[in-house]
């Protein structure tokens, strides 16, 4: 699907919902001990909010690369 990544999230301390998320949205990519967040926007306090994403800093930026937008 053109313009969207396709991520698994955490749910329940495990690796297992699958999502998409429209490139368009991700405003930042960090990597952390437990996967990486993708984030998608700051909530009203000014804290990131977006995905905890299983896979890799590495596969989270390979895929953007790869995506057609």
């Amino acid at each position: 699907m053109k313009g969207f990544l396709e991520l698994t999230m955490w749910s329940n301390n495990k690796a297992r919902e699958r999502c998409m998320v429209p490139v368009r949205i991700v405003t930042g990519v960090i990597e952390d001990k437990d996967g990486t967040f993708v984030e998608t926007g700051l909530d009203e306090k000014g804290k990131g909010t977006g995905i905890f994403a299983a896979e890799s800093y590495d596969e989270v930026k390979q895929k953007i690369k790869n995506c057609e937008v």
